[in-house]
């Protein structure tokens, strides 16, 4: 009979074991294997599903204040048919305008009643707030953060309507509406249940907070008042989600919404996809007005660039194209660039309306940098990301050869150099400079610098020959180099290597040699030759000389010797023949000493 009895009480626990487990996973804090619920619960701190299990419920789910619902990578939580809401719900029915209206059910109430209205902010009076009913009491200018006004409901009626103005800036209103009639009879209306005209339903923080790192699926249910964060997989299907936008698709999760209707939102949209997230809307309906049904925001928007300093801005971007920020490129840890995204709007890049207008950025990206070289700036379409790289576009100056006219110089003396320059970069320019060298010091050249703007600057993927003379004040064997000027200190220097890709070029070498070396032996010729000219000259005017004191010498001697023969009978035949020798003999004293024999 005992072991009838265990046997039987063996059998029984074997076939409540599953209703035991899901007992024991309504109450607990973790759901670590596949469970269904069926029975309304209460989750004052909330649930976590993980371990790849599926948690599926079927019934109606409160949540305390701040609970939180995670459902880890590889998880899934079903919500089928059922209601997730918060116990502590933060909304107001927000006073749209100057003038509003409250439809109140009150049927089944009768007489004097009182109306309290439990508002959202305090009032001190100076809303000028006027609340009159449809059955004539008002109320104006009340103080405190309830209202109560008086009515008299008669035998009853099905609806009470109360015309409320004020001027108040700031959006307030009431959080819940009670009447209560004269046999104590309560009606209790939430901000999200009143009805009526120029109302905006506003939502404050969420009750609780569901966190789908995993799979989250609802369908046909409703959810109020929650903070839903999607970073896996999420589904919204033929439900309702009041007070719990906007809905969160974080970067890399993928969200749907079918079929759905979104009411209430704490921001400006229903619906965030962050960066790339994967978003579907379809047949859906949102808050309305100006909150957004959905936007793609961006985490962030950082612009990096390969130029320190560089003026970074951007054109028509954010929402409706209305942002156009700028700043200078600064270092930004292993980068150099900005931040852009400093205000949301300017991070929001597609958007649909509350009305239904699909709109999206169509903006801009441009860097510019201000150098001795010219000014140089590159755009382009600003692409939908966190971090965007945009690299100046800059030219490439290097000296590719230095061909001199001769291989020997004269010191002091201008040799003939021809430069060939190259622009290997992506863009024009237009005033580089140049400057040469010699054993690392400045080279006597003309000019001096070669300024690239005076012969109209050099495109990109160009090259030009520019002519200079070099001239050097010794002698030796020497080399010119040629390059792009020292840019220390100049807004090129932190991307020299990006602007130019040697430091010079070197040409042949030259054998300079001073003017006397090469022209000694010419001069000694013209020496001696001037030497030998002035001597012929005059000797040749001495010999002019001599000759011209010999004829006047001749002359005298004639004249004392001349005489006139006397009568004779005597033949004359032999003087003829004296005068004959003795003219001889006077000749040849002279011969002797001629002045050019003298000379």
């Amino acid at each position: 009979m005992a072991r009838t009895a265990t046997a039987l009480f063996l059998l029984a626990l074997l076939l409540c074991a599953p209703l035991a487990s899901a007992v024991d996973g309504r109450d607990a804090d973790v759901i670590d294997a596949d469970q269904t619920l069926t029975e309304d619960t209460t989750y004052n701190e909330g649930f976590t599903v993980t371990n790849g299990a599926t948690f599926t419920v079927q019934a109606d789910l409160t949540l305390g204040e701040d609970a939180v619902i995670r459902v880890d990578q590889g998880a899934t939580l079903d919500l089928q048919g059922g209601n997730l809401t918060g116990s502590d719900i933060s909304a107001y029915m927000a006073f749209s305008g100057g003038a509003s209206t409250i439809e109140l059910p009150v049927q089944g109430l009768t007489g004097t009643s009182t109306v309290r209205l439990m508002m959202s902010s305090i009032l001190n009076g100076s809303e000028s707030l006027t609340i009159t009913a449809s059955t004539g009491e008002n109320i104006s200018d009340p103080t405190g953060d309830e209202v109560s006004l008086q009515v008299d409901l008669g035998d009853g009626m099905e609806t009470l309507t109360l015309n409320v103005t004020h001027n108040h800036p700031f959006p307030f209103g009431p959080m819940a509406v009670e009447v209560v009639d004269s046999s104590a009879q309560l009606e209790r209306h939430e901000a999200w249940e009143l009805e009526g005209t120029s109302l905006v339903l506003t939502w404050g923080a969420a009750a609780f907070s569901i966190d789908a790192q995993g799979t989250l699926m609802i369908a046909d249910a409703l959810v109020r008042g929650a903070d839903i964060r999607c970073s896996g997989t999420c589904s919204i299907d033929r439900s309702t989600m009041e007070g719990s936008a906007p809905i969160i698709a974080e970067a890399g999760a993928s969200l749907s919404v079918r079929s759905s209707l979104i009411l209430g939102s704490r921001t400006d949209e229903d619906v965030v996809a962050v960066d790339d997230a994967t978003l579907v809307y379809e047949d859906s309906s949102g808050t309305g007005g100006w909150t957004d049904a959905w936007i793609r925001r961006l985490s962030g928007r950082t612009v990096t660039t390969n130029m320190p300093g560089a003026l970074v801005s951007g054109s028509d971007l954010g929402y409706k194209g209305s942002k156009s920020p700028n700043a200078f490129a600064e270092t930004m840890g292993d980068d150099v660039g900005v931040d852009l995204g400093s205000s949301e709007m300017t991070r929001i890049v597609e958007w649909l309306t509350g009305d239904g207008v699909y709109g999206k950025e169509e903006g801009t990206f441009t860097v510019t940098a201000t150098t001795g070289w010219g000014t140089f700036a590159t755009t382009v379409p600003a692409v939908w990301a966190p971090s965007t790289t945009v690299n100046l576009e800059l030219p490439m100056i290097e000296v590719v050869a230095i061909e001199v006219e001769e291989r020997t110089a004269t010191v002091n003396k201008s040799l003939g150099v021809m430069l060939t320059v190259r622009n290997s970069g992506l863009a024009d320019a237009p005033s580089p400079v140049l400057e040469c060298t010699v054993n690392g010091e400045a080279a006597d050249t003309s000019p001096s610098y070669i300024q690239l703007s005076t012969y109209g600057g050099l495109a990109a993927n160009a090259e030009m020959d520019i002519p200079l003379t070099w001239r050097m004040a010794s002698d030796g064997a020497h080399v010119l180099a040629c390059g792009v000027i020292d840019l220390s200190g100049t807004p090129l220097a932190p991307v020299e290597d990006l602007v130019t890709s040697d430091t010079g070029v070197t040409g042949a070498e030259v054998s300079w040699t001073y003017a006397e070396e090469v022209e000694e032996t010419p001069l000694m010729t013209i020496v001696i030759a001037l030497v030998v000219f002035l001597l012929g000259v005059a000797g040749i005017a001495r010999v002019a000389a001599a000759r011209s004191t010999e004829e006047e010498h001749e002359g005298e001697e004639e004249d004392e010797g001349k005489t006139f023969p006397e009568a004779s009978d005597e033949e004359p035949e032999d003087e003829p023949a004296e005068e004959a020798e003795s003219e001889a003999d006077s000749t040849a004293e002279p011969n002797e000493a001629a002045p050019w024999d003298e000379a």
